[in-house]
């Protein structure tokens, strides 16, 4: 185990039994492989290699996977307990991550390393988000609340602690050059999602987390150069919760989903979009619920569904990999693309479906086998595939 070892993990290729198209399980070890967020950016190489997190031999590093041969080579020769990330600025060529308290920088082709910044005792860190032009890493630094009595810890275990405890939160830039660290923006708010415009280099997203019904506005932008915050759709009517923002292949659109904060709540999803300044604003009902979207623009949206083995007192599960398409009034579908069948448990497990920049696949995790692996899946024509319902649901989820 090292920095370029290769891992040779057989791809496994089947057809979907709904859909009937090809699926390609990517990876295949005894322990988790996932790709990376799916507002993080990771590809490089023409967009034909990607960085992705493994636990290996019982530690958890980053890797790198060529679509080209299905080669995976290890990056990053880390030690002790946490879960590898990041984001890949194409302005540097390096995968900048946090790993305990570090933040580092890693040359993607020399896998040379360094750290830029270290984070105070007390603050918890999280996702490096590099500017366009790679001058900067922007981050958080939060206050850790303390807790009274030893408690386990597992996904989402403190979320609704975090949002009521209102931590002292920092938005944090990093010099690359110099590593100094600058605080951009502080509240004592649970602040999360912290993304940089692929395009604006002075521009940035960050939210107020919490549940979603109980935040009064989700979604923010920063400017990076002057300090200035703003509302990104304004929820000030209080009638929609809306969040997962994340940005468009543009640079300067926002796509984000929503439900009513009522009785209704996910039986009537919306999906929007606009730019960072709040102009070009689209909103649409949408057909179905899904637990992420993503899409490279407006026109094609992919959903993960949900988990796949959601209780009847919950729901009926729909775990599939959907398509919804906008026909010009409307969005039709949704459409099922793959069966993922995860459980979601923890964000390993969490399909977070991305699209390949070229748009033509979509890129997911799942753990329907023992560990969760990585699956890629051609879109296709979307006419060409079923229409998502209850018929369609396997009856063993």
């Amino acid at each position: 185990m090292g920095k370029g070892r290769i891992y040779e993990d057989k791809p496994f290729r089947y057809v979907d039994a709904f859909s009937g198209r090809e699926i390609v399980q990517l990876t295949d070890y005894l322990g988790h492989s996932h790709h990376l967020y799916f507002t993080d950016p990771c590809w490089f190489n023409h967009d034909r290699s990607f960085v992705f997190s493994s636990d290996r031999e019982g530690q958890s590093n980053l890797f790198r996977y060529d679509l080209d041969d299905y080669k995976i080579t290890q990056l990053t020769d880390l030690r002790g307990r946490g879960n590898a990330g990041g984001c890949f600025s194409a302005a540097n060529h390096c995968h900048y991550f946090w790993w305990q308290r570090e933040l580092h920088e890693l040359n993607i082709e020399t896998l040379d390393e360094r750290i830029l910044y270290v984070a105070p005792e007390g603050m918890s860190v999280d996702r490096p988000s590099p500017t366009a032009d790679g001058q900067y890493i922007c981050s958080k630094l939060l206050e850790d609340p303390p807790q009274e009595r030893a408690v386990i810890a597992f996904a989402y275990s403190r979320f609704h602690e975090y949002f009521h405890a209102r931590p002292l939160t920092k938005i944090i830039r990093i010099e690359v050059a110099t590593g100094q660290m600058e605080v951009l923006h502080e509240d004592r708010c649970y602040i999360g999602h912290i993304n940089t415009s692929p395009k604006l280099p002075e521009i940035m997203t960050f939210c107020h987390e919490g549940p979603w019904r109980l935040v009064d506005q989700r979604i923010w932008g920063l400017n990076i150069q002057t300090g200035e915050t703003w509302k990104i759709r304004p929820q000030d009517d209080g009638v929609y919760a809306v969040g997962h923002e994340y940005w468009f292949a543009d640079g300067e659109h926002i796509g984000y989903h929503g439900m009513p904060r009522d009785e209704r709540g996910i039986s009537a999803p919306i999906f929007g979009r606009c730019k960072w300044d709040n102009s070009d604003a689209f909103e649409a009902h949408f057909p179905y619920h899904s637990t992420h979207f993503c899409s490279l623009d407006e026109q094609l949206i992919a959903g993960d569904g949900t988990p796949g083995a959601v209780f009847n007192s919950q729901g009926k599960a729909l775990p599939f990999i959907q398509l919804f398409q906008w026909d010009g009034e409307k969005y039709v579908g949704p459409r099922a693309l793959a069966y993922h069948r995860s459980t979601f448990n923890d964000q390993h497990a969490h399909p977070h479906p991305r699209f390949t920049p070229d748009g033509k696949s979509i890129l997911y995790s799942s753990d329907l086998t023992r560990y969760a692996n990585m699956y890629l899946v051609e879109v296709g024509d979307f006419d060409d595939l079923p229409v998502l319902t209850d018929d369609l649901v396997p009856v063993h989820t």
